[in-house]
């Protein structure tokens, strides 16, 4: 068979795209355990600074998770726990962005007057713009800050309203679409949690 002609070449193609198939395969297969374990990780995470529970480098997050959620329901549309006496409802939640889909959990108190605590798990928005949801400084803008009327995302903050009083965060400065976004998806999983514990929304 010529090294020219048109059948070689496919023969060629076939062979090369089923080897680089193969081997993404068996990476996928040695890595898929790791990376299930490492997303379950990030979640756990995410629930303990959503129940105002501090994170370091050291601290064993599983052990902090099933200690601080040792009754933890995957079915239930949230949990509770209890942090410096103080008992907090913690719930996941997720709803559209720009791109795609946001996921996170957020903390209340249990009057639901009070974000404690707010984490982004993961989300597909613009990196630099609408990625920036997942910075420190936006996420510490809900802790503590009063939602009984739910929250409003402002546009053209100044990088965090430190105010916990008005209910307001600061939006990120060019991702008004992604800023709309976590408005509308945190105050619906805080009427949604109201309506799961008995309330009105």
């Amino acid at each position: 068979m010529k090294k020219d002609s048109l059948l070689y070449t496919v023969i060629i193609s076939v062979v090369f795209a089923f080897l680089f198939v193969f081997l993404l395969s068996l990476a996928y297969g040695a890595t898929k355990g790791k990376v299930e374990e490492n997303q379950k990780l990030i979640e756990a995470r995410a629930y303990l600074v959503a129940a105002g529970i501090e994170v370091d480098d050291d601290m064993d997050i599983e052990a902090s998770f099933n200690s601080s959620f040792p009754n933890f329901d995957t079915e239930s549309a949230y949990q509770t726990t209890t942090v410096n006496g103080k008992s907090v409802v913690v719930s996941p939640f997720q709803g559209n962005g720009l791109w795609g889909t946001i996921t996170g959990v957020i903390g209340l108190t249990s009057d639901l007057k009070r974000i404690v605590g707010f984490e982004i798990v993961s989300h597909v928005e613009t990196p630099g713009l609408g990625g920036r949801i997942d910075e420190a400084w936006f996420k510490e803008q809900f802790k503590g800050e009063y939602a009984a009327n739910g929250i409003v995302v402002k546009h053209g903050g100044s990088g965090g309203d430190t105010d916990p009083d008005n209910g307001q965060v600061d939006g990120i400065t060019g991702a008004s679409r992604t800023s709309d976004s976590i408005q509308v998806i945190v105050n619906q999983q805080i009427d949604k949690i109201k309506i799961e514990l008995g309330g009105t929304n």
